[in-house]
């Protein structure tokens, strides 16, 4: 039932014991005609119905708009580690650092495996990354000037012994020595020719012509000797030639190198070979953080989930944030509320374990899809709260007030003052007295008095109550105040309805509106209680 249901209950029992009350004097009137009034007032005191209302005045004020829930607090932060990462992780834990419940620092060693191959790989990888590294620095490294000077000296000297070199090859003294042994031959064969005539005439001796014999057969060898002397020395020559060439062209070579710089492929392999040793350090030292357990952040151990020597497994070990002092609440919103609820709103949270405190927090996230139970829709939203010294601890039930905002400054009225009316919100505002002994009816007023002679089973009376409806519109609202944002003016008196009550008497306590009530019966009034 809703808070305008509620008044419209209640203002319909006032008008019901007003009936009962029709009654009873009806039949107190039977009495009185039969056994005299004197009898009737001594054994049967009049009763006096009294319908009590409140005023309150409608002011100027703050008024802060909240949505009420419950939830559970959480830690903003968990995290299952393993060794899964680790080459090794079939082998088994060589050493474990904490137990459940120690708090820890990002960064702390947890647990380990054994290491030493890892190490090893580390170590040789590093050795391959300077390797790299220094050759790198040798193909980017330009030339000095004396290192210039230098290598122009190298071409300069290259290029003289290939010069001569070329001289060389001509073999002007081997090409004399063959044409001298070539006349040496000549004459030997004129003067062997000559000799063997003579010695066949008789004129000379077999000894002189022997001797002509050998000197021919001595310049044919000394002939073929200068011919192939010769052909060595231009060959040897030709060699030389070629390398004092090779050896000029290198230099050169080496001259225009120091000149232009560093050569572009040959710096470009150099640094491929630094990506690629620095890959593999990489690699390896992964592999030997992939044995050490750190922890990622600051927090908690929750669970160890192993032992030294076992083979670990998944979620070996699992920590949360549960220590800090910023944790989560996880809240159920209903499904009337979640529409006045946005990431980024302020949020109060109490719990019964600390009773006179309160902490504070905002709202992070609101999850899209609805959660229905019994029949009852709900939206979870997830709520940051400051856990100051620790107090908060996971699984606590919170209550949550989220605010929707404050308006200041602005026209308030009690929230009991609401009514409905003709399917319209609005709430009873106290008449002015002058307009009222005037008789002075405005049109709303006829509608009022036209509906409370309905419910009060026709009295006419009811036209002149001592208040009319107005009808408002509102802002926020809380269980205590509302916002009016049209309607009504600062200063106003509105109605507050509380029960209707039927007592003996006379009715003459408090102050009276309405001008008494049926003659002879004491009259029937409204009591007005005034703030």
């Amino acid at each position: 039932m809703t808070q305008m249901e509620k008044k419209r209950t209640l203002f319909s029992k006032v008008g019901s014991n007003k009936k009962r009350w029709m009654v009873g004097i009806l039949a107190v009137g039977a009495v009185v005609i039969s056994g005299g009034i004197f009898g009737y007032q001594s054994f049967f005191p009049p009763q006096t119905a009294q319908a009590a209302f409140q005023v309150e005045t409608v002011k100027r004020g703050d008024i802060s708009e909240v949505v009420q829930a419950s939830g559970t607090v959480q830690a903003s932060k968990r995290s299952a580690l393993s060794f899964s990462d680790a080459e090794e992780a079939k082998d088994a834990i060589s050493t474990i650092q904490v137990r459940v419940g120690d708090a820890v620092k990002a960064g702390q060693v947890l647990a380990t495996m054994d290491d030493s191959v890892a190490r090893i790989q580390v170590t040789n990888a590093e050795a391959n990354l300077l390797s790299a590294q220094a050759k790198l620095e040798e193909a980017q490294k330009r030339k000095s000037p004396a290192e210039i000077t230098s290598l122009q000296a190298a071409v300069n000297q290259t290029k003289n012994e290939w010069e001569l070199a070329k001289q060389n090859i001509d073999g002007k003294k081997a090409a004399n020595d063959v044409e001298k042994a070539k006349a040496n031959l000549e004459s030997a064969q004129k003067t062997y020719t000559s000799q063997q005539a003579l010695y066949a005439a008789g004129a000379i001796a077999k000894s002189e012509f022997d001797s002509a014999k050998s000197s021919l057969e001595q310049a044919q060898r000394d002939y073929n000797s200068a011919l192939l002397t010769a052909g060595q020395t231009t060959g040897q020559a030709s060699v030389k030639v070629e390398q004092a060439l090779a050896a000029y062209q290198t230099a050169q070579e080496a001259l225009q190198e120091a000149n232009e710089g560093p050569d572009a492929a040959t710096v470009l392999s150099a640094k491929a070979a630094v990506e690629q040793a620095k890959a593999g350090l990489q690699q390896a030292q992964k592999a030997l953080r992939a044995v050490t357990l750190k922890a990622p952040m600051d927090g908690v151990i929750v669970q160890v989930n192993g032992n030294v020597g076992e083979i670990p497994g998944n979620d070996f070990i699992i920590m949360d944030n549960s220590n800090s002092g910023d944790l989560e609440v996880l809240a159920q919103i209903s499904q009337s509320d979640i529409g006045k609820v946005q990431e980024g709103l302020p949020v109060t949270f109490t719990t019964s374990s600390y009773a006179d405190e309160t902490f504070r927090g905002k709202v992070k996230l609101i999850y899209p899809e609805a959660k229905t139970d019994a029949g009852v829709t709900t939206y979870d939203v997830l709520l940051s709260v400051a856990n100051q010294d620790n107090k908060l601890k996971i699984g606590m039930t919170m209550n949550v007030a989220i605010e929707r905002g404050t308006h200041k400054n602005v026209l308030v009225v009690p929230a009991q003052a609401l009514q409905t009316q003709n399917g319209k919100d609005g709430v009873y505002v106290l008449r002015d007295a002058a307009a009222q002994q005037a008789g002075e009816g405005a049109e709303g007023n006829q509608a009022e008095a036209k509906q409370a002679n309905n419910r009060s089973g026709g009295r006419e009376g009811r036209a002149n109550m001592p208040y009319r409806f107005v009808p408002i519109k509102m802002g926020y609202f809380t269980a205590d105040q509302v916002e009016v944002t049209e309607g009504l003016t600062e200063g106003e008196r509105v109605v507050i309805l509380v029960n209707t009550q039927t007592s003996s008497g006379t009715g003459q306590n408090g102050n009276r509106m309405g001008g008494g009530g049926m003659p002879g019966f004491g009259g029937m009034g409204v009591q007005i209680r005034g703030r």
